[in-house]
């Protein structure tokens, strides 16, 4: 018994503090906890504490969450045994739930409690886990065993151990993230609607924190990892990817594990010649003694007769170009300098074996990236390698290897060659769930549909099956998704490669008739998404036997279903918000709102969407910060509100949200520019009262129209300067972010620009940046004038160092100044070089710019080249001698060329030579050049006397 035990304590949710010596002396405890370490679940949930148990969750079930504590107030344990079996129950149940919808093998769970009244607690049960108006998916095999295990980990044992066990916690975060999950799934809500749920886990996972990976915790290696990958888990479930990758990374940390992802050479398809780099993740496990400790765990995983693999089988590519896998260069000399000292010695081909949560670590780190980049080639092929690293391993857990099936078919969904295996192989894996899950003797247990499966494989022998410890060892650090999840998935996989028939199959067994719903309507059947979602709601007006037909028959064809509304069905405010989408009819969603008790938050967003577009901003701006009451944790209502906000001129409302939903999401380039431009309203706002009249008092107009006055000893005393840098670090990080978006760099340049002095860094940075992006387009009109001169200017009106020398210093090349490197001098120099002057084509200004910047450098003959060119733009074509605006700029070109030309000809050179011997008469052919074609047109103007004029100054 004691080494049962000793498993039993170091099991991340199986930590029991009971003294072992007791234990034996409870032959009826130390039975239960037998049967509970070798997987027979059964056996524990018959136990008297467990019936005892069931009969509290079936007189509590219909009551709330307060009640049912009251309730319970004279349930109390008299010793620690007691506790034991409490905890025993409440984890029996749940690994009893995950196996009969997530891992299997299949079960009969039908005979464990007594079946009194099953569809009426069992709708109790699905009710009882109903959230903001939100139902669960209401077709879960025995859920009663979810609920049980909810009732005791998250009601009847906190109150009653009182938190000391930290599995009392630990199991409260994973009742309440499943919870979570599915409500989420198939509800159509975001994770971050649930926000009762998502602040409980939040407070539990930061005490755990402490207590897992603070200084006095007691937990080994492989439970803080078991912990982060959790943690990790959850985080991707609730879309909040920051947090996801910070434990991923300090799971790396703490398991000491390496892994990069590289290059090496290599073939990847059948035609290929040439070896070309080819990524590939290289990973090692923490230790060289690896392999030979996974001996024993890979014996367990694989078949008795002839060694193969358990779990779904892993499908061939077949492809007429593609290769199997990457054939990578077979030679000794490959270069890995560029990998951490750890991984140099690795081969792509032939890499040690990994630990089963290294394994899961790559598995979560391909998720990450899967689920929050942008979906295209380049981010797949580094996505692949990940899942590639761990099926090239022995499998080491039945559930680990089916899970990197199903992160690599995922991520092959993405590619054309690679979208059918990704199908096919994705049908695989749901075919063996299902088979594992599906009970043989009661297919329609639990009230789920039947499920005929029609395998295109050979269902796996019994010898080929993982026990349900395996499966179930590592099922919270892997989220591996249910049967009917992963049903769902497999329907938009096909729907995905335009099988709409197989996808519409699926949704119709498992009767998601919104996801049919909006299947039709996603294939333009909009009457037909309509009359399914209305049957749900409202009854037939030709009679009670309209309802025994099916979706399909003919009778429905021209069935309106507008009969008297229906008693409101499970997720019922989703089918009222996807109505009113069809309708575009906001009373939809107002009924939404109301049969939710005012708590689903979809509605009012669907309402603030309606009056936005409507235009009328003020009851929008209702409906949004209604459902921000609702749901804080939501982003996009937060930045939707600001828009709002903004559009009203309520600066400082506009200011919060988008501050509110930066906190949620830091990484949208949009919210961040909103913000800027939120910031940069309130400035003009603030400089606007500090203009206003005397004695601290303005006249404004109010909404109706009439004028009030505004003290302004009472208004809150802010810096407008203050608010506009706070502007332009808005624009900044938004620019910083979407990179790529011109119109962000130049707000930022805007900005920094308006500020006194102005930041004249962020503006050579948002011009280089708008230069880059503009210019393949537009060329020099991407040039902004205007702020190149405030640059130039600010460049040439500041001396150089007196005590530079300009032909000792080794900054300088004959005789030329370079200013010092990070100077802003250096680098507008550099812009202008390399970016600005290969695009002059028209606009003379710029060269005008280019001769003062030479002019400061001490290049005297650049300089005189620049005044050459700008001139020949401007006299090059014809217009200029039939308009005057036009005649002005060739005068003033010309006469700043005779400028160039007398400052600069008689300039000297390093080695003693004039710039332009005869800068003299170059300077006269120029200005008779200009007065021989303009003569008819301009003869006697004020301009030609200007020509004339210096014309006999040249002579002279």
């Amino acid at each position: 018994m004691a080494a049962s035990t000793t498993i039993l304590r170091d099991q991340t949710f199986d930590a029991l503090l009971f003294n072992l010596e007791s234990l034996n002396d409870h032959s009826e405890l130390s039975a239960v906890v037998k049967s509970y370490l070798e997987g027979d679940y059964k056996v524990v949930l018959r136990s008297p504490t467990s019936q005892t148990l069931y009969g509290k969750l079936v007189e509590t079930i219909a009551l709330s969450r307060e009640q049912q504590d009251a309730s319970l107030q004279e349930a109390r344990i008299q010793d620690d045994f007691g506790a034991v079996q409490v905890l025993l129950t409440g984890l029996a149940a749940f690994n009893a739930f995950l196996q009969a919808n997530v891992t299997g093998p299949p079960a009969d769970w039908g005979s464990v409690f007594p079946r009194k009244e099953d569809e009426v607690f069992r709708d109790q049960c699905l009710r009882s886990l109903d959230v903001d108006g939100v139902s669960v998916y209401q077709h879960i095999p025995h859920v009663e065993l979810l609920t049980l295990a909810r009732l005791i980990f998250t009601v009847f044992f906190p109150r009653i151990i009182g938190g000391e066990f930290r599995d009392c916690k630990w199991m409260r975060v994973r009742i309440n993230a499943y919870h979570q999950r599915l409500l989420s799934g198939l509800s159509g809500g975001s994770m971050s609607d649930f926000s009762v749920l998502q602040d409980a886990i939040e407070k539990d996972l930061k005490e755990l924190e402490v207590e897992i990976l603070g200084e006095k915790s007691v937990f080994g290696t492989e439970a803080k990892v078991q912990f982060l990958l959790e943690k990790a888990q959850i985080y991707i479930m609730q879309g909040l990817d920051i947090k996801a990758r910070e434990n991923v990374k300090m799971a790396k940390t703490v398991s000491e594990f390496s892994y990069a992802l590289s290059g090496a050479l290599g073939k990847r398809t059948k035609f290929q010649q040439k070896d070309v780099s080819q990524l590939v993740v290289f990973a090692r496990s923490k230790g060289e003694e690896t392999s030979e400790n996974l001996v024993g765990a890979l014996q367990d995983t694989t078949i008795s007769n002839g060694g193969q693999r358990s779990g779904p089988t892993a499908l061939e590519l077949n492809d007429d170009t593609l290769l199997e896998s990457i054939d990578f260069a077979k030679s000794d000399k490959i270069d890995n300098s560029a990998l951490p000292p750890e991984l140099a010695d690795l081969k792509p081909d032939s890499q040690p074996q990994l630990k089963p949560l290294d394994q899961i670590t790559l598995l979560t780190e391909a998720t990450l990236k899967d689920n929050f980049s942008p979906l295209d080639k380049l981010n797949s092929e580094e996505i692949l390698p990940f899942a590639v690293r761990v099926l090239s391993d022995k499998p080491t857990n039945w559930q680990i290897y089916t899970q990197a099936l199903l992160v690599r078919s995922r991520i092959e969904a993405h590619r054309s060659r690679t979208q059918e295996r990704s199908v096919l192989q994705l049908q695989v894996i749901v075919d063996q769930i299902i088979a594992d899950t599906q009970e043989e003797s009661s297919p329609d247990a639990g009230g789920v549909p039947k499920i005929r499966v029609t395998q295109f494989l050979p269902r796996a022998k019994v010898s080929e099956s993982a026990p349900v410890g395996e499966r179930l060892k590592y099922i919270f650090q892997l989220n591996t998704p249910t049967r009917w999840e992963i049903e769902t998935e497999l329907a938009y996989a096909w729907s995905g490669v335009g099988s709409f028939i197989s996808a519409l199959e699926i949704f119709k067994r498992l009767k998601l008739w919104a996801e049919v719903a909006l299947c039709y309507h996603s294939v333009g059947q909009e009457d037909k998404a309509r009359q399914i979602i209305r049957r749900q709601l409202f009854y037939s007006s030709n009679g009670p036997e309209m309802d025994h037909y099916g979706i399909d028959a003919e009778e429905m064809i021209k069935e309106k279903w507008d009969g008297e509304l229906r008693p409101a069905p499970p997720h019922a405010p989703r089918l009222w918000c996807i109505l009113g989408d069809l309708d575009n009819d906001p009373k939809c969603w107002e009924r939404a709102w109301t049969i939710s008790k005012k708590r689903y938050a979809r509605a009012q967003r669907s309402l603030g969407e309606y009056w936005t577009k409507e235009g009328d901003l003020d009851q929008a701006r209702e409906a949004y910060l209604a459902a921000v009451i609702v749901n804080r944790q939501n982003n996009d209502t937060w930045s939707r509100l600001g828009d709002i906000d903004l559009r009203v001129g309520n600066w400082d409302g506009a200011v919060i949200a988008f501050q509110q939903s930066i906190m949620i999401d830091d990484t949208d380039a949009k919210t961040y520019s909103n913000l800027g431009s939120a910031l940069l309203s309130k400035h003009a706002e603030l400089v606007k009262l500090q203009k206003a009249q005397a004695k601290g008092v303005l006249v404004s107009e109010n909404a109706d129209g009439e004028e009030e006055e505004i003290d302004l000893s009472k208004e809150k005393k802010e810096d407008p300067k203050a608010i506009l840098h706070q502007a332009l670090k808005a624009y900044k990080r938004a620019a910083s972010l979407a990179h790529d978006n011109w119109k962000i760099w130049d707000n930022v340049i805007t900005i920094a620009g308006r500020i006194s002095p102005p930041s004249f860094p962020d503006l050579l940075v948002g011009l280089r940046a708008v230069i880059t992006i503009r210019a393949p387009s537009v060329g020099e009109a991407a040039v902004d004038g205007d702020i190149l001169r405030a640059l130039v200017l600010e460049v040439t009106s500041n001396e150089r160092a007196e005590n530079l020398n300009a032909a000792e210093s080794p900054e300088n090349n004959n005789g030329i100044y370079i200013p010092p490197r990070g100077s802003l001098a250096r680098a507008l120099l550099t812009l202008v070089d390399t970016e600005i002057i290969p695009l002059i084509t028209k606009r003379a200004e710029l060269w005008v710019l280019v001769e003062k910047l030479s002019l400061y450098k001490r290049d005297y003959g650049n300089a005189l080249k620049c005044a050459e060119r700008a001139w020949r733009m401007v006299t090059g074509g014809e217009e200029w001698m039939l308009d005057k605006e036009a005649w002005k700029g060739v005068v003033g070109a010309t006469d700043n060329l005779v400028s160039a030309y007398e400052n600069y000809g008689p300039m000297e050179t390093v080695d003693g030579k004039e710039v332009e011997k005869a800068w003299r008469s170059k300077a006269r052919s120029a200005v008779k050049g200009v007065m021989g074609k303009g003569r008819d047109a301009w003869e006697g103007s004020e301009g030609w006397e200007v020509l004339e004029a210096r014309l006999e100054e040249l002579k002279s």
